[in-house]
């Protein structure tokens, strides 16, 4: 079952979450099922479409809140519409960590936020889970789970959504640059995912207000700085520090690509700035 839902491109961004919004967003569709009896599977994998089915073409606006603006003690508050897979989709993003540490406390509100309009619609039978991680083995990568663990002697039926994360998609660059070796292939994912989290329009934009968008940025960038030991801030102006970080980035990811892979080449195939994988699970 494959389905494809357009997504318009839109030039809002909401810089203090990762909400990136990108075009063509498509949901492909696989399941997979291990039982020992056909009616079992069939229950399992019914409900498993369902879920799979409601998280693609259901719709839902989520509203939350940055916390309080220190300046006029009200709450910042946001919103948020699309698709509920499109809705885990950036949440998983905007939860990123780097070796478990978030880089943005302000994910919070809306992670919680989507989490409360998708868990009512689980059973007590069902887990969904989103995740973004742009290479397997890298400690940059993002996740929110809704709904508990399947008991360890039940059947399970598991169906995968892929569904664009909002971070620019790097694979066929990822490749076409293997032939230089891992350096290379880190070198796209690095200025991948620091175009995707820190857009330098969009970014500029944001620094340039006192509001909590500039404090919501400054705070995410230093995060990330700190976690990749980059030295340059944004005092120095917004393509310097970036710059610095895409490197520092580039250099951790060189490291674990060599210890990961084999070849660039497989390093390469392996890529996935671009995608964020939601895996519902069901069970009888």
């Amino acid at each position: 079952m494959t389905r494809r839902n357009e997504r318009g491109i839109s030039t809002v961004v909401d810089v203090s979450v990762f909400l990136l919004l990108v075009g063509a967003a498509v949901f492909s569709v696989a399941t997979a099922a291990d039982a020992s009896a056909a009616d079992t599977v069939s229950i399992t994998a019914d409900r498993d479409e369902a879920t799979v089915e409601t998280l693609a073409t259901t719709t839902a606006t989520v509203q939350y809140d940055l916390g309080v603006d220190d300046r006029t003690g009200e709450p910042i508050e946001r919103a948020r519409h699309g698709t509920l897979a499109e809705l885990l989709a950036d949440a998983a993003v905007a939860n990123a960590t780097v070796d478990g540490a978030p880089l943005s406390p302000y994910a919070v509100g809306f992670v919680d936020a989507v989490g409360a309009t998708v868990s009512p619609l689980l059973d007590g039978r069902t887990q969904v889970a989103a995740t973004w991680r742009p290479i397997p083995g890298s400690t940059l990568a993002g996740q929110v789970r809704l709904g508990p663990d399947p008991p360890t002697d039940s059947t399970v039926h598991a169906a995968t959504l892929t569904v664009d994360s909002g971070i620019p998609p790097t694979s066929d660059r990822a490749r076409s640059a293997s032939v230089g070796g891992y350096g290379h292939v880190a070198d796209v994912v690095a200025r991948g995912t620091v175009d995707g989290l820190f857009p330098p329009r969009r970014t500029r934009v944001a620094l340039d207000g006192d509001g909590a968008d500039a404090v919501v940025a400054r705070e995410r960038f230093a995060s990330m700085r700190s976690a990749y030991d980059s030295e340059t801030t944004f005092e120095a102006g917004v393509e310097p520090a970036r710059a610095d970080l895409t490197a520092a980035v580039s250099n951790r990811t060189t490291r674990t690509l060599e210890s990961q892979f084999e070849t660039p080449r497989a390093a390469a195939a392996a890529v996935r700035t671009g995608s964020v994988h939601i895996v519902v699970r069901t069970w009888s």
